[in-house]
Formats: structure tokens, sequence, C-alpha cells
């Protein structure tokens, strides 16, 4: 193996092993699922092992993949889901990162750059995307999109090789296949990303005007997973199955059409007019959900929901030298019309067009969730991009032969540029970093339940014969872990009397957050008490379960007649 080669194969594990190590830190204050969901699916694996079959009952229809993965992975190690969930999210949403270090390194041969610059935007998209905090939250989180994180870079590079590929057909055609039946088992609104990101390849591939045969190809591909997906969710929902967020595109189909034309549309004149443009349109749509997140500070955007602390604001602030970098190298993706461009580019335009969708759909809770999870698409792409943006500035495009084994030519100046605008870069990252482990409407640290929560949950779930109150996490913990349980938990009186009214009569788990940081009541913002009537409340009430971890946590019913939640 050459050295460039060795030294590249460093880099892969390097980048892996930090994506991983970043997505097990959630391990250090507690092994269980790192997000509220994450106690769904592990309780569906648990119940599969169990009984030796799949809960159907219960299952979403994009229950069917991840939930499998879990319980094979139980199955072979002998450990329950409830502890296997993270470290398999953690590799999962680490291996990601390796994806797009290979866009990277095609699109840096298309521009024939010398090894030393594009193992530079390989190392700085791969570490980039590693620890950048948005991303490593969605991709560390025990939920199925962080196995579909993974999956639409690769569904769409296989989509765009098997239209632009003579010789490799079968083996690119196999993969299409099996993630085209796979995505909409997986996950419902990855499979509408994906649709868009399909759509954007097919739009730039019959830019290139191919012959009928092949361009009919194309769009039978495309058009059946979009018939397919649609037609598995219709069915799915005559089969009472949930299927979350097809029903608010299903609300809007004009709307959402209009937008996929603007989507097809922008990326073929993309790959025709000039940089300054492009990244005056890219620019200007990723520019406003800096100033609608800075604006949510003071006022809501969608009413109802929680609004942006100002940490928070800071944080995310520092997003803004990557997305700067991206916008640099975005006319290297746009001007590559027969490599991985228009991959990446649909990468990029799809979540835009998901996030302005649901911003001129309808101002609701409901569309607040597609926006927020849409974001998390783009960061993706945007770090590819980076990586070329800050490699394209640093380093001098040296042509010139190379001595034996180099690198090219290199001058000192270059080198210190290259140097401190790579480390600008990486602090960037890191900086939004703790993005990932707190909670996003408070910013409390850590996110997540512990042992000693989770412990609360399971002893309210099992001793709790009537309805009781909490907030939304120990009420959403106990209703997807302990389907059975003979009383669900509900956040509304506890809303109620933090807001100013009544305290609640009928059993509560209590927190000692809710007098500093606040009570989570998602999707609306949280709630606070002083600590002198949080204190007040547990006295006159009794306590019959107590707990002291990272936040104390106490049950205990009213000392006087109940009445009932």
């Amino acid at each position: 193996m050459s050295d460039g080669r060795r030294g590249r194969a460093l880099l892969v594990v390097a980048v892996l092993a930090v994506a991983v190590a970043a997505r097990l830190t959630s391990l250090h204050w507690t092994p269980l699922p790192s997000t509220l969901d994450g106690f769904g699916y592990v309780a569906l694996a648990r119940d599969a092992i169990e009984t030796g079959s799949f809960p159907f009952a219960r299952f979403r229809a994009d229950n069917m993949v991840f939930t499998g993965v879990l319980t094979a992975v139980g199955l072979v190690t002998g450990e329950r889901p409830l502890y296997v969930a993270q470290p398999v999210v953690a590799l999962t949403g680490g291996a990601s990162c390796l994806t797009a270090m290979a866009l990277v390194r095609r699109l840096a041969r298309t521009q024939r750059w010398r090894g030393r610059r594009v193992t530079a935007a390989m190392a700085l998209s791969g570490f980039g995307l590693a620890v950048s905090g948005i991303y490593l939250r969605r991709t560390g989180q025990t939920d199925e999109e962080a196995l579909a994180l993974l999956l639409v870079p690769l569904f769409a590079i296989a989509v765009h090789r098997l239209f632009a590929t003579d010789g490799s057909r079968l083996r690119w055609g196999t993969l299409t296949g099996l993630l085209f039946v796979a995505f909409p088992l997986l996950h419902t609104f990855s499979s509408l990303v994906v649709g868009l990101v399909l759509t954007g390849v097919l739009a730039a591939w019959l830019a290139r005007i191919p012959s009928r045969r092949d361009a009919v190809t194309a769009a039978v591909v495309v058009g059946g997973f979009w018939v397919y997906m649609w037609g598995y969710y219709r069915l799915a929902e005559r089969s009472l199955l949930e299927v979350p967020y097809v029903d608010r595109v299903s609300a809007y189909p004009g709307l959402f059409l209009a937008w996929v034309v603007v989507l097809a549309v922008t990326l073929v004149w993309f790959q025709r007019t000039s940089a300054r443009l492009q990244r005056a349109t890219v620019g200007g749509a990723v520019g406003l959900w800096f100033v609608a997140l800075g604006a949510n500070v003071l006022r809501t955007v969608f009413p109802g929901t929680q609004s942006t602390p100002t940490g928070l604001v800071v944080l995310v602030t520092a997003f803004a030298v990557p997305v700067a970098f991206a916008l640099v190298g975005l006319p290297l993706a746009s001007r590559d019309r027969r490599q991985s461009g228009p991959v990446v580019l649909a990468l990029l335009l799809a979540p835009i067009v998901v996030v302005y969708f649901s911003l001129t759909a309808a101002l609701t809770p409901e569309y607040y969730g597609t926006a927020l999870r849409g974001q998390t698409f783009v960061h993706f792409p945007v770090f590819v991009l980076a990586g070329l943006g800050v490699a394209k500035v640093a380093y001098s495009d040296d042509r010139s032969p190379t001595p034996r084994g180099g690198l090219g030519s290199i001058r000192p100046s270059r080198n210190r540029v290259a140097t401190v605008l790579a480390t600008l870069f990486i602090v960037a990252a890191l900086v939004t970093a703790p993005i990932a482990f707190v909670n996003l409407d408070t910013l409390a640290f850590p996110t997540g339940a512990t042992e000693s929560q989770f412990a609360a949950a399971t002893f309210t779930a099992e001793h709790v014969d009537e309805q009781w109150a909490s907030d939304h996490p120990f009420t959403r913990i106990v209703a997807l872990y302990y389907p059975t349980a003979t009383a669900n938990g509900t956040y509304q009186p506890v809303a109620r009397w933090l807001g100013g009214g009544a305290a609640p009569t009928c059993p509560t788990l209590s927190r000692h957050s809710w007098s500093t940081t606040g009570a989570h009541l998602f999707p609306a913002g949280s709630e606070t008490t002083t600590p002198a009537a949080l204190s007040e409340w547990r006295y006159r009430t009794n306590v019959v379960y107590d707990t002291r971890g990272v936040d104390r946590v106490w049950l205990s019913r009213p000392t006087e007649g109940q009445a009932g939640c």
C-alpha cells in the first residue's frame, strides 16, 4: 500500500473513531436510549425477543426495519435492546461521515486536485460532520432517522450510478432495489426526503438529454418509488397502522408539487448559471433560517411551540462558518454534471425545499416538527461542500509535476493559511457540539433519561393504578416502554400548575429541575416554578418514591381527597 493510501486509510479510521465516540458520549451519564422515542423502539424489540414475534398491533408503518435491527442485535449479543440501542445508533450515525468523505474525494478528483488538497478536504468534511452539534444530535439519537441519514446519500448515489454507469448496472441496480423496498418501511419522513432527492437526481439526468430508453427507465425508477411509497402508506393506513407526516403533504398536495417543481428547476438551473447566483440563492435560503431562529427568541414563528433560548442561538450561529465555506465549494458540485455533483446538489436542495414547504403550508406545531426534522438533512451536503470550500481557498492549485512520492508543492504561506482556515472550520463545528447533549427548549444538560429517572418511571408504571401527572418526558417514557401499564400519564395538570393554575390533584411524578431550568412540555415551551413553591408542594403531599440522581425525582400523592387529573 502506498503512503498516500495508507494515510487515507488511517484518516478513515480516525474519523470513524471520533464520530462513533462522539455519539457514545451520552453513555457517560446513562446507558439508556438518548431520545424518548428510543424507548418505544427498544420496547418493540424487547417484546419481539420475549414472544418470538413482532408486536404488529403497536407498530407504526415505519417501525419494521429499525425494530428488526435492534431485535437482531439483541439476539446476537444476548443483551437487552434497552442497552444495545445506543451503540447501534452510534455506529450507523458515525458511518455516515465516511460517505461524506467519499463524495468529497470524487468531487475533488473531478477538479484534478493533488493528494494533499484532496486529503485535507476529506478530513475537514469528515471530522466536521463527526462533531457538528445538530447533525451529531440527530445521528446519535436512538431513532430510525439515524439509520436513514446514513442511507439517504447511499440511495442517491446508487440511483445516480445506475443511470450514469454502463458497465456496473447490476451492482448498482441491486443496491437500488434493496433501498427502494426498505425505505418506506424504515422511516416515513426520510422517505419523503429521499423521494425529493431522487427527483433532483432524475432532473439532472434528464437535463443531459439521454436516450429515450434511458430517460424512460430513469423516470420509471424514480416515479415507481413515489408510487410504491404512497401506495404502501395508504395500505398501512387502511390496516390501522399509524402513518406520520404523510398527512402533512396530502393536506397541501398542490403546494407540495409546486415545491417539487422548484427543486427540479433550481437544480438544473444551478448547473448552468453563475457561481454568484448559486451562492446568493442557497445563502439567502439558509440565511433566512438563522433569521427565523433569532426571531423565535422574541416571538415563536410557529405559534404554540417553544421559543428559542438565547444560548442556543449563539451555538447555532457557529454553523454559519461551515455554511459560508459550503457556498465557496458549491460551484464545484454544480460544474460536475456526470460524477457526484448532481447527487450533492439534490442532497442540498431537497431539505431546503422541505423546510420552505413547511413554512408556506401552515405555521402549526405539526409543520414545526417537519421543518425541524427537514433542516437536519442539509448538514450532510453542507459539510461535503464546506470541506471542498476550505481546501479550495487554503491550497494553491499547483498542477506542476510532483516529486516522486510527493504530494505537490505547497508554499509555506499557503501552509499557514490552510492551518488557520482548517482550525477555524473545526473550532466552529466543535462550538456547536453541545447542542447534541442539551434540551433544546431549556439548554438543560444532560438530555435523555438517566437510570434513576427511568427507575422512577418504572415504579410509577408498576404501582400507580389511576391517571397520574408529570412532564412530557416521563409520560412519554411510560407510554412507550410500558404500553400495558394500568394507568397513563398526562402533562396537562403540570402545565396548568406551572403556568399559574391550581396544583395537580392526582399522583404526580415531580423533579427538582422544574424550579431551575423548567418542565419540558413539548411541543409547547417549558414552564418553571420557584424553589419555594416546589418545596411547599412536596411538603403538602405524601411522597411515596424518592430518588437522588442528577435531577432529584419523586412520586407523591395529594394528602386530601383526590379528584383525579
